[in-house]
């Protein structure tokens, strides 16, 4: 997958887990996306991998950006 479609899946989860109040660890993120065949191989790259999909949203979605501060709160303080 492209850095683009991952950024969108990425935050097409974020909004159905916001939208039901579902809190997810980063390794139930990273299982989730290697359904889909795009996992990462260690936590600091997933994590990498959702600051940038966190950045990709802040001007297209304000609702999906926000439901990734809400997922991962350590994106709220991402530069």
């Amino acid at each position: 997958m492209k850095k683009r479609e991952i950024n969108r899946l990425i935050g097409d989860l974020a909004i159905c887990f916001y939208s039901k109040y579902i809190k997810v660890s980063y390794a139930s993120l990273n299982s989730i996306l290697k359904d889909s065949g795009c996992a990462f191989k260690t936590n600091k790259e997933l994590k990498k991998g959702v600051k940038a999909a966190y950045k990709y949203w802040e001007n297209k979605d304000r609702v999906i950006h926000h439901a990734l501060a809400y997922l991962f709160n350590d994106l709220a303080e991402a530069k």
